[in-house]
């Protein structure tokens, strides 16, 4: 028997149902890159399945609920910690008390985007543009407290480090294995390095042209 014959192909639906999703979302997938695909002179999707089951593999090994929950509670930790025993970026102290309390709420709501950012098998655009929403909220409120962009880029660093040093500690925390700590902390720096562009790019937007301390 031939390699050619050996495979066994799978249309859309049946490769569909043998991941537990819509047709259409396994679609979307296949187009972007996420999971190889054949397309006949027809026009059809046709899928192998030994490249489903690795796929499948792959998605059990993801990070679970549990060790999503376990991140985040050990992130704020260590973020009191920094905060507590280190000197903070400067740029904390020109917040009111009302503008502390939204920048809290901001930073609530980027654990969430990071924490579905996680639980996704592939990326999820309007995950990050939901990131660079927070980032331009951000970068108002930093203008508006004359905050300069590297003052709001030293606060958003000293963030990203807190839960960059969280994941790095989730093997002895939660016994996360390494390719699923390697998968955490892409996630994380993706979605750093987004709010980080959009921070910048708001900055020049908003300023006029002249060097930035």
């Amino acid at each position: 028997m031939t390699d050619a014959t050996a495979k066994k192909w799978l249309t859309l639906a049946q490769a569909a149902e043998v991941l537990g999703i819509h047709p259409t979302t396994l679609r979307r997938w296949a187009d972007n890159g996420s999971i190889p695909v054949y397309i006949t002179p027809g026009g059809h999707r046709r899928f192998l399945e030994s490249d489903v089951v690795v796929f499948v593999k792959h998605q059990e090994q993801q990070i679970t609920p549990n060790n999503q929950q376990a991140w985040v509670s050990y992130a704020l930790v260590e973020t009191r910690h920094r905060l507590q025993t280190s000197l903070p970026p400067a740029g904390l102290t020109a917040f009111d008390a009302e503008q502390r309390e939204e920048q809290r709420e901001l930073g609530k709501r980027l654990l969430g985007l990071i924490m579905q950012h996680i639980a996704m098998p592939v990326d999820d655009d309007s995950l990050l543009i939901e990131a660079q929403s927070i980032a331009v909220r951000y970068a108002q409120n930093s203008i508006a407290n004359h905050l300069s962009v590297r003052d709001g880029l030293e606060i958003v660093m000293f963030f990203r480090d807190s839960l960059t040093e969280a994941a790095m500690q989730m093997p002895q925390v939660a016994q996360l294995d390494h390719e699923a700590q390697i998968r955490l902390l892409r996630k994380i720096n993706q979605i750093f390095n987004t709010i980080q562009l959009a921070l910048v790019e708001y900055f020049h937007e908003q300023l006029p042209p002249g060097p930035q301390s």
